[in-house]
């Protein structure tokens, strides 16, 4: 809607109400557009940040989408879901017949957990306070969150105790500034005491050129992160799985490959006999014997690897 309208017409939040009743709970864009808070060497930071309405076109203030975002030995893993878009996802197929295996294998589903699909959403906001980066402040970006901030977002919307007021989040006018206060718990961010300020109020004080350059020409377009463009086929997912699940196993049969090809090692030559010290040639063959044991450790690690339960699915998988 323009930005008359949008003056004009008082915001309709049933829609978006409704969606937040059905949902439950990208990438990681590496781009300028993203903001993302800074924290200290332990973990903890703060920021004050404030949610903005969806673009003109579009019918909701976020989206949302899946993504597989682990590693393996270094090695990164980092897609979006295609069960967003209705199709099969290679991850999520080997997390189930890892989790489903009747080996009652714990490790197994460590694995599957770790792995799995993650919820990401992404919204327009405009940082209000940035300590660390304060040229950040007053600025539109896009930020990317989780689960939990979510929860904080439709608690404020549909608040569970009816005294409490509803905090119209994503409004220009009567939203509400959210403090983000993080802190690092068991190695993870923890977001628990974040939330949003009680008394809405409007964003620059109602200055309303202010509001109204903000909306028309600030504002990020959400729904293109839900593309069917952005999403790999499943035999290019496949393949990029197979290849981190390998790890290094794989990174070592690709190395000998490189220096072998086919060709077998090459066969010592027996020493020539001498007449003069038969007795000291015997015992340099016995010290030469010993120099291919490293060798022969080096495949037997390999071989353990090779016969775990766990790579066994993926290779099934990759043939």
């Amino acid at each position: 809607m323009s930005w008359a309208n949008y003056k004009k017409q008082k915001t309709d939040f049933t829609q978006i109400s409704k969606k937040v009743d059905e949902m439950g709970g990208v990438n990681k864009f590496k781009d300028s557009r993203f903001w993302k808070p800074t924290v200290d060497k332990a973990g903890n930071g703060s920021a004050k940040i404030r949610f903005l309405p969806c673009p003109e076109g579009e019918d909701l203030p976020w989206v949302q989408y899946y993504e597989h975002n682990f590693d393996e030995d270094g090695s990164y893993f980092v897609e979006l879901c295609p069960t967003l878009l209705g199709r099969d996802c290679p991850v999520c197929k080997a997390n189930g017949i890892l989790w489903k295996s009747d080996t009652g294998d714990k490790e197994n589903e460590k694995i599957a957990s770790k792995r799995k699909r993650q919820v990401r959403y992404v919204s327009n906001i405009i940082v209000l306070r940035d300590t660390e980066e304060p040229e950040n402040e007053g600025k539109v970006f896009l930020y990317q969150y989780g689960v939990k901030i979510f929860e904080k977002i439709k608690a404020a919307l549909k608040p569970k105790d009816p005294d409490l007021p509803k905090i119209y989040v994503f409004d220009l006018f009567e939203g509400a500034d959210f403090n983000l206060d993080i802190k690092k718990v068991k190695g993870f961010r923890n977001y628990d005491d974040s939330k949003f300020r009680e008394t809405p109020s409007a964003l620059f004080g109602g200055d309303e050129p202010k509001l109204k350059k903000l909306y028309e020409e600030q504002l990020y377009k959400l729904q293109p992160f839900k593309e069917e463009s952005k999403f790999k086929s499943y035999e290019d997912l496949e393949k990029k799985f197979n290849e981190i699940v390998n790890g290094v196993k794989g990174n070592v049969q690709k190395k000998a490959d490189e220096l072998f090809g086919e060709d077998k090692p090459p066969v010592e030559e027996p020493l020539k006999k001498s007449s003069r010290k038969p007795k000291e040639e015997k015992e340099v063959v016995a010290k030469k014997e010993p120099t291919t044991e490293p060798e022969n450790s080096e495949d037997e690690e390999v071989t353990v690897e090779e016969n775990s339960d766990t790579l066994d699915w993926y290779n099934m998988l990759a043939e």
